[in-house]
């Protein structure tokens, strides 16, 4: 399968993850406020995949 690179910004750019909740929160610019379930504002940037080794 093959990542292009708007896929890759679609996925994770501007898209954060809860830690109370495990919430996925997208935003258009910067760290959103606050978790839109929650209410929480521990928030954490969504980890990227990593490739696997030869």
């Amino acid at each position: 399968m093959v990542d292009f690179k708007e896929s890759m910004a679609r996925r994770f750019n501007n898209v954060f993850v809860c830690q109370r909740c495990n919430a996925t929160n997208r935003s258009s610019s910067g760290k959103p406020p606050q978790c839109r379930k929650c209410g929480s504002q521990r928030l954490r940037l969504k980890k990227k995949k990593r490739k696997a080794a030869a």
